[in-house]
């Protein structure tokens, strides 16, 4: 007998495609038009109006709230309430929309800057200068990182963000050319020109930013975070460690009217001889120091980000799978 629903099960996966891109064209659409609109009114008028923007987005996102409710309660456990959960929570939405209505106004912070950023750790920041080679800035989803990012470039280091593609195209693009405005160039992680992108910035002497809280499709280390094993990108420490570089961390924070940037101080890369190890070793210190600045400052990460859901890769070959080598061709396009 014929299965009546066989023609349903060929159609549903283009039925999904044509929705997630239905989606996507609303999202990019809605984008545009708040970028837009948040452009007409002051920077200040603009953050006030993101805190309600935020706490809506709280309402009526349900799966992204309860996911972040959720993982609020996997990483604190019994540290906080149910009450403090669900306003950190809420926080992290705020935090989300006041970030983006900042990206709308980032010429007026751009030329506000020395009122609306505070750094710590300055002298961190310009040894990398002053070193005259390429270095590694480790961060994560926490903060608003694209003005992190672009404060370096207003600064006058040349910057290159490591990222990975959107799926909403127009946020996508927007993105992208906002960043290069500013003085960011973005190496999409799967464009196939992403190693090519990556060598020219390290002989350009820039930094390379590099997010390290996401769990990747990508080569990556499973190594603690909030007492459970995560899939870590193994980028940062494997061109660390097979380039030579220093690698340092920096963070952005919100305070009542602009931000806290800190600049870490270098790591200190141990070499053992064993590539693989050290790489391992190396991406569960920048782990570890993600999770106490999260610690810190919970109220401004993504928490509805399925952090520590995919399975462990104890097997993972990241000499023979990961495209940043330290080969002969590599180190002498360097030279």
């Amino acid at each position: 007998m014929k299965n009546p629903l066989r023609p349903l099960r060929r159609t549903a996966p283009r039925v999904r495609r044509l929705a997630q891109r239905l989606k996507n064209g609303t999202v990019g659409l809605g984008a545009a038009s708040a970028l837009q609109l948040s452009a007409r009114v002051s920077l200040e008028h603009t953050l006030r109006l993101s805190e309600q923007v935020g706490a809506l987005l709280y309402r009526v996102l349900r799966q992204p709230r309860h996911l972040a409710l959720e993982h609020l309660q996997i990483a604190f456990g019994d540290e906080l309430t149910p009450t403090a959960r669900a306003h950190l929570a809420r926080a992290s939405f705020v935090n989300m929309a006041r970030c983006f209505c900042e990206l709308a106004k980032i010429d007026e912070i751009r030329a506000r800057r020395d009122e609306y950023f505070e750094v710590d750790g300055e002298a961190h920041a310009e040894a990398l200068r002053t070193a005259g080679q390429p270095a590694i800035i480790i961060t994560g989803h926490i903060g608003n990182w694209e003005l992190l990012a672009a404060y370096f470039a207003w600064r006058g280091f040349p910057v290159a963000a490591i990222a990975r593609r959107i799926h909403a195209e127009r946020i996508n693009q927007l993105l992208v050319d906002l960043r290069r405005r500013h003085g960011v160039e973005t190496i999409l992680r799967e464009s196939p020109h992403s190693a090519r992108q990556i060598l020219k910035a390290l002989k350009d002497n820039s930094l390379l930013s590099m997010v390290i809280d996401k769990d990747p499709h990508a080569p990556s280390v499973s190594v603690p975070f909030f007492g459970r094993m995560a899939r870590t990108p193994a980028a940062a420490a494997a061109l660390a460690i097979r380039q030579n570089l220093p690698v340092t961390a920096a963070f952005i924070q919100r305070r009542d009217f602009g931000h806290r940037i800190t600049v870490c101080p270098p790591f200190v890369i141990e070499r053992s001889g064993d590539v693989r190890a050290d790489i391992a070793a190396l991406t569960r210190q920048f782990s570890l120091t993600f999770e106490r600045q999260l610690r810190r400052n919970p109220a401004e990460w993504v928490w509805w980000h399925r952090r520590g859901r995919r399975a462990r890769l104890p097997h993972l070959d990241l000499d023979r799978d990961f495209q940043y080598s330290s080969s002969d061709a590599v180190m002498r396009r360097r030279g």
